[in-house]
This record gives structure tokens, C-alpha cells and sequence, in this order.
């Protein structure tokens, strides 16, 4: 066995382009697409839509797939790329495919782009795609960015023709799990107001930079319903202030009708939730909102027997912003 060790670091020494772009495969695990969540979002020109486009600045990852052992590419956008332009339609609508497409003249079927700046990188346009493709054709190096999706007869591209479809080669992934409980009974409130209940569930929550969404699992465990039909919506929310809360999440609806008691009962929710990037990097308070219909006024309560549990996983995908 012949077993290859980069000496790239190593005065006095060279490495072939091969076994560069094999150790950037290796340590990437073969992933491909772009490495930010807003990495190299395309939009229409601004204020003036034109037939040109502007991709952003960013990175990315291509994968060679036209030989075994080809390996990754790398490249880096370095400010907005403005070299495309969208061709005109006549009396139907057409489907183009923007893709950034790794042309290397070192494989066979690949074309070679740039030979005098050695780029190996390019935007590209993949014109009359189906209107639902999502992925370039087979047998290119390639990763798409977006599906431009022109009606008839227009020559210009709104930023409403644009479908994003980039994905983040490599999204980080973080999860946090966190609990509380109150050690006196506490009511919730009766009225059409939100309040902050219940009152132990009060936590601080560092949001991570890269993360573009978070999927969330929240239960109440064991609250006390104590008289009357208790209807009302509970829901977790990021912020200070119960009126303006800084995002506010899906509620849950809790609905006991009056009976003998008292009984225990559990509130629990899940959802998927963008991120504002106004969001990202920044710790926020983590509270539950609650409010009933102002119509049934039983009550409900949490004590010593009540426990709260959120469990967040943060993501990075790609986001426009």
C-alpha cells in the first residue's frame, strides 16, 4: 500500500492539485453546497430589475463527480457576481438553472473555463430545465444555487421568479435541553391579556450566530387544574416583555371543562421556527405566554408537583438574510 502524507507545509515542496482537492474531500466528508447560511443568495438587479442577476459573496463546496478520486473544489465569491444574465422568453414560460460548475481540465468531460486565470469555478446557467427541477443534470460537477422560473414573453427577472436551493454543505447543529419547576401554587391569570406564566419558566438562552432555524419541544408537566372550564393558550416565546416579545412562537390551546377534581394535566408543544438574523448571536429571555378566552373562567395552577422542560436543537440552513 502507497500511503500519500501532504508535505505542502514543508519548505521546498509541492503537492499536485489531485491530492489537495482528496484531502479537502476527505476532511469535508464529501459534502457539497454552500458553507454560510446566507452564502451566495441570488437575486435581481436593484431598483431596476434587468435580465442580469447578482449573486452575493460567499463560499462554497463542488464535488467532483466526473472521475473516481477527483475530489473537492473550493471557491470564494469575493463581492457580488454580476456576469450573468437570464435570456429572454418568447411565447412560453421557461425554467433556467443557476449552478456554480467546477470546469477542470485535468478530467476528461469537463470543459475547461478559464485557462488564462486558472479559475476553475463558474456561475453558470442551465437554461430550460423542468419548472420543478431542484438539482443540476447528472454528470456535471456542479451545485445549483437557484431555479429562475421566467413567464412568457418577459426579458427581465423580478425577485419573485427566484426559488433559492442551496444548501449549507456542512450545517452545524446544537442542542440544549432545559428544565425548571416553581416551589409555591401559582394561578394563571383569567383574562384576554397575556401574562408571563408560569413564573419559574424564566431562562436565558444564548442563540448561536450560524443558527437559521431551531425545532422545538416544550412541555408543562402536572398542572393543577383547580375550578371551572379552563380554556386558554399557552406558548414560549424569546423576549422581555409579554406585549412585544421579540419572537413569539405557535401556541397550544388548552380546553378542561369543569368536573370534579382536581385533576393534573400536561401542556406540550413542537414547531419549526426561523431565526431572524437580528436574533442570531444575542441571548434572549425564554418565557411562556399565557391567555384565556376571556369566556370560561376556571382556573389552572402550577406548584411544587409541576415541572418545564424545552428542548431546542439550533440549525444552520441556508436563509436568504
Amino acid at each position: 500500500m502507497t500511503f500519500q502524507s501532504a508535505v505542502y507545509a514543508v519548505d521546498g515542496n509541492a503537492e499536485s492539485g489531485n491530492f489537495l482537492r482528496l484531502m479537502l474531500q476527505s476532511s469535508t466528508a464529501g459534502a457539497q453546497g454552500v458553507v454560510g447560511a446566507t452564502d451566495m443568495v441570488v437575486t435581481a438587479t436593484t431598483p431596476s430589475p434587468t435580465a442580469g442577476i447578482v449573486i452575493a459573496g460567499g463560499a462554497c463546496l463542488v464535488a467532483g463527480i466526473e472521475t473516481p478520486y477527483q475530489g473537492s473544489y473550493y471557491g470564494y465569491n469575493v463581492g457580488n457576481d454580476t456576469s450573468l444574465t437570464i435570456g429572454a422568453t418568447a411565447g412560453s414560460a421557461r425554467s433556467d438553472l443557476v449552478v456554480v460548475r467546477a470546469e477542470d481540465p485535468t478530467w476528461s468531460g469537463s470543459p475547461w473555463g478559464g485557462p488564462a486565470s486558472g479559475q476553475i469555478l463558474f456561475p453558470r446557467v442551465i437554461s430550460g430545465v423542468s419548472s420543478s427541477a431542484t438539482a443540476p443534470p447528472g454528470g456535471i460537477s456542479a451545485i445549483a444555487l437557484c431555479r429562475i422560473d421566467m413567464p412568457a414573453s418577459v426579458s427581465v427577472v423580478q425577485q419573485s421568479y427566484i426559488h433559492d436551493l442551496r444548501n449549507v454543505s456542512q450545517p452545524q447543529r446544537l442542542m440544549q435541553v432545559i428544565g425548571a419547576q416553581d416551589t409555591t401554587t401559582r394561578n394563571w391569570t383569567v383574562g384576554t391579556a397575556g401574562v408571563a406564566w408560569p413564573p419559574g419558566a424564566n431562562w436565558q438562552v444564548p442563540v448561536p450566530s450560524w443558527a437559521t432555524i431551531m425545532q422545538v419541544n416544550w412541555q408543562i408537566n402536572d398542572a393543577l387544574w383547580q375550578s371551572g372550564w379552563a380554556r386558554g393558550y399557552v406558548n414560549p416565546f424569546f423576549g422581555t416583555s409579554v406585549a412585544a416579545p421579540n419572537l413569539a412562537m405557535p401556541q397550544t390551546l388548552i380546553s378542561i371543562p369543569a368536573a370534579t377534581g382536581p385533576y393534573r394535566h400536561g401542556i406540550a408543544g413542537g414547531f419549526s421556527i426561523a431565526i431572524p438574523a437580528s436574533l442570531r448571536g444575542t441571548t434572549q429571555t425564554l418565557q411562556f405566554k399565557q391567555v384565556t378566552d376571556g369566556s370560561q373562567t376556571g382556573i389552572l395552577s402550577v406548584d411544587e408537583g409541576s415541572s418545564y422542560a424545552v428542548v431546542f436543537e439550533f440549525q444552520q440552513i441556508a436563509a436568504l438574510a
